[in-house]
């Protein structure tokens, strides 16, 4: 997985350049799946979730994993800020794609950039995130889509720190952004908030985790 940050571009122009000159030169490549995650536009005024302003896109790369120099050199001064991870990918649930490659997934992604709490082992982020986070936020929140990836170990020199990178999605826009809806309905919506307060505040360094409002591109699927 490779992390831009942007600075300067507006979000569209970002956006254009992410799809349409690296990811067509990331392609040209031949990986066996392309999959872009890239902030269109500014995030929503009015939202529960801190939202970065900042463009930021992500690649998921997959192909070549002994040897992932080519797309490295590609992304390396893509951007001023550009990362490279190799991950741990999995899906504690998953949308069945039914529309063509190149065209947006059809509700947007929340993309987190997780870092855990000072204090907290490697061993032990991985437990509450995994086997505590995870089953919790399939129970609560109407999510259609959830790609969890561990970060292993930097590709690319001087990247930034992560511990993890999260895009999850509801079916639409409403159940995202809409507290009652994401957290449960009415009567369990508080209660709800404060148990993923809770369990996320244990493990999560809440003050450097980052959340951006996204959309997703299978460029190959």
């Amino acid at each position: 997985m490779y992390v831009l940050r942007g600075n300067g571009e507006s979000h569209a122009a970002w956006a254009t350049r992410m799809r349409q000159d690296l990811g067509q030169r990331l392609l040209a490549l031949g990986p066996s799946k392309l999959q872009l995650t890239v902030t269109e536009a500014p995030p929503p005024k009015l939202s529960l979730f801190p939202f970065k302003d900042q463009p930021i896109a992500i690649f998921n790369v997959y192909g070549d994993s002994d040897d992932p120099s080519r797309f490295t050199d590609v992304l390396r001064d893509a951007a001023t800020s550009v990362s490279g991870y190799a991950v741990e990918e999995a899906y504690p649930v998953n949308y069945d794609k039914s529309w063509p490659d190149g065209e947006p997934t059809p509700s947007p992604i929340l993309l987190t950039m997780l870092q855990k709490k000072a204090g907290v082992s490697t061993k032990e982020f991985i437990e509450r995130w995994h086997d505590g986070h995870t089953p919790l936020s399939l129970q609560i929140h109407p999510l259609w889509y959830y790609q969890r990836n561990v970060i292993c170990e930097p590709l690319i020199e001087g990247s930034e720190h992560s511990d993890g990178i999260v895009l999850e999605a509801c079916r639409t826009r409403g159940d995202l952004l809409n507290p009652t809806r994401f957290f449960g309905g009415g009567l369990k919506m508080v209660p709800n908030m404060l148990r993923v307060a809770k369990d996320i505040s244990g493990f999560l360094d809440m003050k450097n985790t980052e959340t951006f409002y996204a959309t997703e591109y299978h460029l190959r699927s």
